[in-house]
């Protein structure tokens, strides 16, 4: 949710929201409203999303080496951080080979 905030507040353009949670996901999505722990957490991304055009996706954790690798780092962390331009070196590592693999059409 930070992200999304963070996303909202330095760029106008769209967002495109990716994650390895496909249940997180059909939550978010979901026209009617849950009754879990994550009620209003869910309702916060939901009107995050709604100050911009946005759309949120699944993608398989082996498919996004690099969002993988920031949510190790945040996990052994234990703490939010924000790098601009920049980041943890195993992250900026699977970017450009992410970057090398992207196929142009």
């Amino acid at each position: 949710m930070e992200g999304l905030s963070f996303a909202i507040q330095r760029s106008v353009l769209p967002i495109m929201i990716e994650m390895d949670s496909i249940v997180a996901m059909k939550l978010i999505q979901a026209k009617e409203v849950d009754g879990s722990i994550y009620t209003s957490l869910i309702k916060e991304i939901r009107y995050l999303m709604s100050l911009r055009n946005s759309c949120i996706t699944h993608i398989n954790r082996s498919q996004n080496k690099v969002s993988d690798s920031l949510a190790k780092f945040a996990r052994l962390e234990g703490r939010t951080m924000t790098w601009i331009d920049s980041g943890p070196s195993e992250a900026l590592e699977f970017a450009v080979i992410e970057c090398m693999d992207l196929v142009i059409e």
